[in-house]
């Protein structure tokens, strides 16, 4: 499988959000490294467009926003 960067400006705990909703989609993904401001999210090559369907919607919302807590 090939993984490309999905994010690397999202952290938690709007990032850890983001990683449900990819598991419950079936995107596999992984956090593989860190960049100035958050760690790096990379998806399944095939599947980016399904991910960026997820995270458009609520990308401009603030990583700290009380709604990403569960």
């Amino acid at each position: 499988m090939d993984y490309v960067r999905f994010t690397k400006r999202t952290d938690d705990p709007k990032l850890a959000w983001l990683e449900r909703q990819l598991d419950a989609a079936g995107i596999a993904h992984r956090r593989n490294g860190h960049s100035f401001h958050a760690p790096i999210l990379e998806v399944d090559s095939t599947m980016l467009d399904a991910a960026w369907g997820i995270l458009d919607p609520v990308d401009d919302i603030e990583d700290d926003d009380p709604r990403w807590e569960e």
